[in-house]
């Protein structure tokens, strides 16, 4: 992204927001059964893990507006008590900067984190103990050595398979995927390695990632921003040294990185943009481009993922106000990508970034489970694609959604209603034996 979602819109961050899902019977229970995080703070969705739980307890990173600090805190379910654990030693009012969160082999955590385009490291702190609810138990704020280019976002993943190697997974090589390693538990990292290769420094695909945990990566990325980009989306995987598409053929080995996109060498193609004329919007909707939002795994192991497409004046010649969004989920069947646009996420959060939506998720422990942020009037026509109309006051308002079908159908159910503020970009925490939940920030 390219500006901050508070530093472009001057809105204000106000709570994280907190839900059990397991206890939502219906709307009007709903909105008060959530529990405030904290009263100031938001994130961009391309940091990752944004939230996890560990020994029972919640971690999560955000963004805060009234110094720019990136945070860590956590958060106990038995006390409903929040501890802020530490906060950047860098300021900047800029939602890219939440901390990516991994739970280490060794039951320790590591968070890393930088400045949105600002910096040419990448900062992070280790945990000294393995239950590091209070700040005594985090390390001091470490950084990496100029890297020779700009970073931002960071994605953090340890393969056990692979002596536990952490990768970090960030922008920064001619504004491209790059990916740092570590093979001494987050103490001491790599240089870069540039990881997709497109542009000259002003084009950079947008990537989401997962992973086992054990010998395998997965990747979700488009061409480059859908503001500049007529975006595709792909998928590969990583594993022993080898980059695949999701059907096994070969891409290109680790050892010979980067990945030449502008040549043609890319991941298999999940949403393929066309600009020409039809009428089933689950294979394309002319014009519209996609961007990439999460990527988990299915109980077989195969992929599943999903994705928005935006499409400009849609119902007028008016830039945000009449631009609309969709919804997409997709899964790997095992020879084919099936694809189904599944609701309507109503118009941009604001004209100066119209590919914004309000946020789409998908539950990594039930895949089948997705949760979408939406002010359509009725998220859940599918018929039309061309005459979406906004409820009544434009609020962004929170939806689950099941399917027992493999992503054909949904069953949906609303988690806010009647809302004063916005609800935006949800997020299912890595459970690791914790609660059923969704996390999401609301506010202007």
């Amino acid at each position: 992204m390219k500006n901050g979602l508070n530093r472009k819109s001057g809105g204000r961050f106000v709570p994280l927001g907190f839900v059990l899902v397991a206890g939502l019977l219906a709307t009007a229970r709903a909105q008060t059964n959530f529990a405030p995080l904290t009263s100031d703070g938001a994130w961009t969705w391309y940091n990752d893990h944004r939230a996890l739980f560990h020994n029972g307890k919640l971690y999560f990173g955000f963004v805060r507006a009234s110094d720019g600090k990136s945070t860590v805190s956590s958060f106990d379910l038995t006390t409903g008590r929040t501890t802020n654990l530490w906060n950047s030693g860098f300021t900047q009012l800029d939602d890219h900067n939440n901390p990516a969160l991994l739970v280490k082999q060794d039951g320790r955590l590591l968070s890393a984190y930088s400045r949105h385009l600002s910096d040419q490291y990448f900062s992070y702190r280790t945990s000294n103990s393995t239950d590091p609810a209070t700040p005594a138990g985090w390390n001091a704020e470490q950084s990496i050595p100029n890297s020779g280019a700009s970073m931002t976002y960071a994605n953090l993943f340890q393969l056990s398979a692979e002596g536990g190697k952490i990768y970090n997974y960030c922008r920064n090589q001619n504004f491209n995927p790059s990916v740092y390693t570590s093979t001494d538990g987050g103490t001491n990292w790599s240089a870069a390695q540039h990881f997709i290769l497109t542009g000259t420094g002003s084009i950079r695909p947008y990537m989401k990632y997962a992973s086992d945990g054990i010998g395998r990566i997965d990747f979700l990325y488009t061409d480059g921003h859908p503001r500049d980009i007529a975006n595709s989306l792909y998928h590969l995987y990583y594993t022993n040294g080898v980059f695949y598409k999701t059907d096994g053929a070969f891409v290109r080995s680790y050892a010979t990185l980067p990945i030449q996109h502008d040549s043609g060498e890319r991941g298999s193609v999940i949403y393929q943009y066309s600009d020409a004329d039809q009428a089933d919007p689950n294979q394309w909707i002319p014009t519209g481009r996609a961007w990439c939002w999460e990527i988990a795994y299915q109980s077989n192991g195969a992929p599943v993922c999903v994705f928005t497409v935006q499409r400009d004046n849609v119902t007028g010649p008016t830039s945000g106000t009449d631009d609309r969004i969709y919804y997409y989920y997709a899964r790997w069947t095992g020879s084919a990508w099936q694809k189904r646009f599944i609701a309507q996420a109503g118009r941009p959060l604001y004209a100066a970034e119209d590919d914004y939506a309000g946020g789409i998720c998908i539950d990594p422990v039930e895949p089948n489970v997705v949760y979408i942020s939406s002010n359509a009037q009725n998220p859940f026509n599918l018929t039309d694609t061309t005459n979406v109309t906004l409820s009544a006051t434009q609020r962004y308002e929170l939806w689950r959604g099941v399917t027992a079908d493999g992503g054909l159908t949904f069953t949906w159910s609303q988690i806010t209603s009647n809302s004063a503020v916005d609800n935006l970009r949800p997020y299912v925490p890595r459970r690791n034996g914790g609660e059923r939940c969704v996390l999401w920030f609301r506010g202007s």
